[in-house]
């Protein structure tokens, strides 16, 4: 019998080794991965071509399916700052098991923003019709990034999906964890952003520098800018925000705690964080945007739908569309509206769009929406008590959704298909509000306070 267990074992291992379904060996923490459904390994073997040297440029790594070459939908994903192929390569291979091609491009000099960013651009072009024509599908392409590749998938998108090459037509989206500053980008550029793009950003609520000196390693507000900004209807964006787990696991007689931080997925060692709140969100969102697969959707872009924020034993994941940020700016190692570095006039275009004059933790701009983009409505009274007043400035109006959210982002109150004069919210306890309307074409938020 004992014999026979361990044959039965071996086999087990040589298969899933051979078949490219490594289910996480490492993942001995009481999670046990995820067996089916998102978040899943695919049914491909993968292939690591030689890395491609792109001189004074970067350097692209190509993953792809063991099969005969195909057009694929395709990722392209950017580094972090110096983080080459090996800092992801679980990660790339775990999305092109599912049959894409996965794209990953290094600059060479990052922090050298008006030449890296293009770079990246020149990088990702070069390698699709030069090198993996065979192998890449323009026309449903998705943009990943970490850290400063998060950021500058933002300025990618705008040229790779919009003119001259219209690149995804047929199903196009954005993932970016721990975004750094979008930079190269103004408010014209977000605000005519190539349509049917769909978004998620992640972010880590314990992104803490790697200096230590207790500052976080990039202000939330300047993501906040970007994402609020964007002209991305809300039905297609989510702001997700990934919580380290207070518990500290044993398992096997090893210990395991579970740090948002901010190379949560990109390590050697591969645990549960990873794969409920990056493998998880990730393989759904391809699926929806390549596959149309409605099902899909409501784990990407379930605006705070069950499926979507439960992480098994982890923390949930908090899912917002409206990003409230609460810790000052002082707390932030690159403050985005800084008159120096980073956030000079020709690279930081958004700095205007970080600042929080009377530090109630709410951007200021975001408190007088109507000064940028004409609001389509009114309320009153400011302070209110138990009644808000809504005042519609145009007619017809058709409303899909009211939605109030509280100073932590939180959805309160959600109102379909309506248009009501007012709203009871005396049940809401005191302090600071958004109140957001959303019609078929356009969307407005305000704030009031009780």
């Amino acid at each position: 019998m004992k014999k026979i267990v361990l044959i039965s074992l071996f086999i087990y291992v040589i298969f899933f080794q051979i078949n490219g379904q490594n289910l996480y060996p490492s993942l001995n923490d009481l999670s046990g991965g995820i067996a089916n459904g998102y978040g899943s390994w695919g049914d491909n073997n993968v292939i690591r071509e030689t890395e491609i040297d792109f001189t004074n440029k970067g350097t692209v790594t190509f993953y792809h399916p063991d099969v005969a070459p195909y057009h694929a939908p395709a990722i392209f994903f950017i580094s972090g700052w110096g983080k080459n192929a090996d800092t992801y390569d679980k990660f790339f291979r775990f999305t092109a098991s599912h049959g894409y091609s996965v794209v990953h491009i290094l600059n060479t000099n990052p922090g050298s923003i008006n030449s890296s960013y293009p770079n990246a651009l020149e990088m990702i072009t070069e390698t699709t019709y030069n090198y993996y024509s065979d192998w890449i599908d323009t026309t449903k392409i998705g943009l990943m990034g970490h850290s400063f590749g998060g950021g500058a998938a933002i300025w990618v998108g705008k040229n790779i999906f919009g003119t001259p090459h219209n690149w995804g037509e047929d199903g196009r989206f954005i993932f970016t964890t721990t975004p750094w500053l979008t930079f190269l980008t103004d408010i014209n550029d977000l605000q005519n952003y190539p349509p049917n793009v769909k978004l998620v950003i992640e972010i880590s609520n314990d992104d803490e520098s790697s200096s230590e000196d207790y500052t976080w390693n990039t202000d939330e507000r300047a993501i906040r800018a970007v994402f609020q900004l964007i002209n991305i209807p809300v039905e297609d964006k989510d702001f997700i925000r990934v919580y380290s787990d207070p518990t500290t696991y044993t398992y096997n007689g090893d210990t395991y705690s579970y740090d948002a931080n901010h190379y949560i997925s990109y390590t050697n060692t591969y645990n549960a964080m990873d794969v409920y709140a990056i493998n998880r969100i990730s393989h759904a969102l391809t699926e929806y945007v390549f596959e149309e697969n409605t099902d899909a959707k409501n784990v990407a872009l379930g605006n705070n739908s069950n499926q979507q924020i439960n992480m098994d034993f982890l923390t949930d994941l908090y899912v917002t569309d409206a990003p409230i940020i609460t810790r000052p700016r002082e707390e932030f190692e690159y403050q985005c509206n800084s008159s120096t570095g980073w956030s000079t006039p020709d690279i930081w275009k958004l700095r205007d769009f970080c600042e929080d004059s009377d530090g109630d933790g709410w951007i200021d701009y975001f408190t007088s929406v109507e000064n940028i983009k004409p609001s389509f409505f009114s309320i009153y009274p400011i302070p209110v008590n138990s009644v808000l007043n809504i005042n519609y400035k145009a007619e017809p109006l058709e409303i899909q959704k009211i939605e109030i959210f509280n100073n932590l982002g939180k959805k309160c109150i959600t109102i379909y298909n309506s248009k009501p004069k007012s709203i009871d919210i005396s049940n809401l306890k005191t302090g600071t509000y958004i109140i957001k309307i959303s019609t078929s074409k356009k969307s407005a938020s305000q704030k009031f306070i009780k």
